[in-house]
C-alpha cells in the first residue's frame, strides 16, 4: 500500500525520486529506498514516545516512503520532522501523486487486495521463523508440528481456498494456489501417521512410529510397518521441501509484481537438516530450477510421488497406494 500509494517515489518535497532501480541483463532491481517510521518502532527510536501499540507502529498510517538520504535526516532531526510534519508530508506526497501522475486507482486497488493476502500467508506460515519450525519436520526422522503451528497452517489452506482474485496478475495468482494445493497435500499426508504428544501448555503432533503397534513381535510384519513408516517420513520430508520450493516461489512473484522490496533484506526461506550420523546441520536453500511454470507446478501427490528426485532436494522416491486418494481432514 505504501510503495503503491507513494509511486515508488520519496515523499521529501524537493526529492520526489524514484526509489527502485530498474534490473539488469545481469543484476536484480536495486532498493534505495526505505519504509520509514513516523514513531520509532522502539520507543527509544527517533519521535518513539508514543502510545502506539507495537503492531500499529508497522502499520500504513505510521510509515511514510522514503529515499536513504531523507530517512536518515529525518531520523538524525525528529525535532524539526515532527511525527506531525512528517504526517503532512506524507499527505502532500499523496495528493502530490493524485494530482500530477494520474494513478491508476484500479490496479491500486488490486495490488492492496494482493497485498491483504501476501501479509495473511507470511503471517500464518511464520516466513520471519520459516527454518525454525520447519526443522521439526526435518531434523530427527520423525516429523513434528505444533498444534498451534498445524492449526494456524490448516487455516491458512482453507483463506487461500477461499479467495476472490482480481485476475490482474495470473503468474502471482498461480503462485499463490501452487502454495496453497502443496500445502494441502503437506497437511493431508502429515495427518495420516499423526499422534499428540506433549503437554497441555505446549501440545504437538507427532509422527507415530506404527511398526510399534505390534503386540507380538513379528519379524515380518515388523520390517513391513517399519518400511510404512520411512516411506511415509521421506515423504513428509520431500513435501516440506516442495512447499519451501513453492514459498520461495511465491516471494519471487511477489518482488515481481507487487513489491521489489519484499524479503529482500531477510533471503529467501531456508531450511535446517540433521543431525546426520556425525551429528552434523545442514542448511539448505530450495528454489525451482526453472522458471517456466508448467515445470514448476504442483503436479498432484501421485504424480509428485513419481518424480520428486527430479524436482530438487529430496528424501525419498516412490509411490505407495496407500496414499491414493487421500483426503485433508
Amino acid at each position: 500500500m505504501l510503495w503503491g500509494r507513494s509511486a515508488n517515489r520519496c515523499a521529501m518535497p524537493e526529492c520526489r525520486r524514484t526509489l527502485v532501480e530498474d534490473e539488469t541483463e545481469t543484476d536484480d532491481p536495486s532498493i534505495v529506498g526505505d519504509e520509514a517510521h513516523i514513531v520509532a518502532r522502539e520507543e527509544d527510536g527517533p519521535r518513539g514516545h508514543s502510545d502506539l501499540s507495537p503492531e500499529q507502529r508497522d502499520k500504513f498510517d505510521n510509515l511514510v516512503l522514503m529515499c536513504k538520504i531523507h530517512h536518515k535526516v529525518i531520523d538524525d532531526q525528529p525535532k524539526e520532522y515532527t511525527v506531525e510534519r512528517l504526517h503532512q508530508i506524507k499527505q502532500d506526497h499523496l495528493d502530490w501523486i493524485d494530482a500530477n501522475l494520474n494513478p491508476d486507482k484500479d490496479k491500486q486497488k488490486d495490488e492492496e487486495i494482493y497485498a491483504t493476502y501476501v501479509d495473511k500467508v507470511a503471517d500464518m506460515a511464520d516466513f520471519e521463523n520459516w527454518k525454525n519450525w520447519t526443522s521439526d519436520i526435518f531434523g530427527n526422522g520423525q516429523p513434528q508440528i505444533p498444534v498451534e503451528r498445524f492449526d494456524k497452517l490448516a487455516s491458512l489452506n482453507e483463506y487461500l481456498l477461499s479467495r476472490t482474485w482480481p485476475k490482474r496478475y495470473d503468474k502471482l495468482e498461480r503462485a499463490f494456489i501452487n502454495f496453497r494445493v502443496v500445502l494441502n497435500d503437506f497437511l493431508t499426508v502429515f495427518s495420516k501417521y499423526r499422534e499428540k504428544i506433549g503437554t497441555d501448555d505446549y501440545p504437538i503432533y507427532n509422527t507415530e512410529k506404527i511398526y510399534k503397534r505390534l503386540s507380538n513381535y513379528d519379524e515380518s510384519a515388523y520390517q513391513r510397518l517399519s518400511d510404512k513408516f520411512d516411506f511415509h517420513v521421506d515423504l513428509v520430508q520431500d513435501l516440506g521441501c516442495e512447499l519451501t520450493r513453492s514459498a520461495n516461489y511465491l516471494c519471487d512473484q511477489i518482488r515481481k509484481y507487487l513489491s521489489s522490496s519484499f524479503r529482500m533484506e531477510e533471503g529467501v526461506l531456508l531450511i535446517i537438516t540433521g543431525p546426520d550420523m556425525s551429528f552434523k546441520y545442514t542448511t539448505i536453500r530450495l528454489e525451482f530450477a526453472s522458471n517456466k511454470f508448467d515445470e514448476i507446478k504442483y503436479p498432484g501427490l501421485k504424480q509428485f510421488m513419481e518424480t520428486r528426485h527430479e524436482r530438487g532436494h529430496h528424501f525419498g522416491k516412490g509411490v505407495s497406494p496407500d496414499y491414493l486418494p487421500m483426503k485433508f481432514e
